[in-house]
């Protein structure tokens, strides 16, 4: 494996985690009715009076990422 192919992935990885970041933060307030219902379910401070709990976002955010590497590398098999 070349330096190129090995930056061009870095790159891929790195603009994936940042993508990610805003995607999460928009699912997560789409989901809001989602967290309420862990909340008063599972007694688990979840959702406040400004939205979902920063753990919340985390837990998105970290679906999103392994999702996204998990289709990148099926991708990357494929060829």
């Amino acid at each position: 494996m070349s330096f190129a192919e090995r930056l061009k992935g870095v790159a891929i990885a790195i603009g994936l985690l940042l993508l990610c970041a805003p995607v999460a933060v928009v699912l997560t307030i789409l989901t809001a009715s989602f967290w309420a219902w862990v909340e008063t379910t599972f007694s688990v401070e979840a959702y406040g009076h400004s939205g979902p709990a920063e753990w919340c976002y985390l837990v998105v955010y970290g679906l999103l990422v392994v999702g996204c590497t998990w289709v990148w590398f099926r991708l990357q098999r494929r060829t």
